[in-house]
């Protein structure tokens, strides 16, 4: 009777802690590698919406990394023409829960969120270079969906506010800019996409300071700050010339 006791005790326990583990999302990772898309996203969605997955961040980012490669497909764009947006309000949302959880997804996943910011930043590079300031503004609120801490992108908008004579705004967003990068202790983990985020928003927010503000000693003070981490960049240093010089 005991061992019959026992070997119930043992097995209760046996069930309640299978229950307890996270799920492995192997259909997940099934569906993506056969590019099965549709189905993969039916599958996480009911993930995000069951009590006790809705908090895991992995079915976020197959979501995220779904839509992603759907938007780089012509296939897919009649049925599914947010895919890109959608890729980045669910790379935003895995974020947070990995966050909550103390777990290492983005950490693990770093290249697909790479991947993604490169995209976005090749976005903004082209709204620069048709000068389209107000556009940048909402190319800039998806980047910080899932780069909320980009330093450049804070630059990046200051310097556009103040071309589009928002300079209240450009204020505000400027002395953000200037407390994140003083918030720098060190660029050893930063990546090239960071990098030319950095120079993206600096050169226009000098541009701006320059040209629209005649503050040139707020944008050479900039330049100097940063020269450290861009003196390698051609374009950064052929600027910085003209400016300094």
């Amino acid at each position: 009777m005991k061992k019959l006791v026992l070997l119930t005790c043992l097995l209760v326990g046996f069930v309640i802690n299978a229950n307890a583990q996270p799920p492995e999302y192997d259909d997940l990772v099934i569906y993506y590698a056969d590019g099965d898309y549709e189905k993969l996203l039916k599958t996480a969605e009911k993930y995000t919406q069951k009590d006790e997955t809705k908090s895991d961040a992995l079915p976020y980012l197959y979501l995220a990394k779904c839509n992603f490669e759907m938007s780089k497909d012509q296939k897919w764009k009649d049925k599914f023409p947010k895919a890109f947006n959608d890729a980045i309000r669910f790379a935003g949302n895995c974020i947070k829960k990995d966050e909550r959880a103390g777990t290492s997804v983005v950490q693990d996943n770093l290249g697909f969120f790479t991947d993604l910011k490169i995209a976005v930043v090749e976005d903004i590079k082209n709204l620069v270079a048709e000068e389209a300031y107000m556009k940048l503004m909402g190319a800039i609120a998806k980047l910080h969906r899932f780069a909320k801490d980009d330093v450049g992108s804070y630059f990046l908008k200051a310097g556009a506010q103040y071309m589009e004579n928002d300079k209240s705004g450009g204020k505000i967003t400027e002395k953000e800019a200037w407390e994140k990068l003083d918030a720098i202790q060190s660029v050893e983990n930063w990546r090239s996409i960071d990098f030319e985020m950095l120079k993206v928003g600096v050169l226009v927010y000098c541009k701006a300071k320059i040209q629209v503000m005649r503050l040139k000693d707020d944008a050479v003070e900039l330049l100097g700050r940063v020269k450290q981490w861009l003196e390698h960049d051609s374009e950064f240093m052929a600027y910085y010339d003209e400016v300094i010089n």
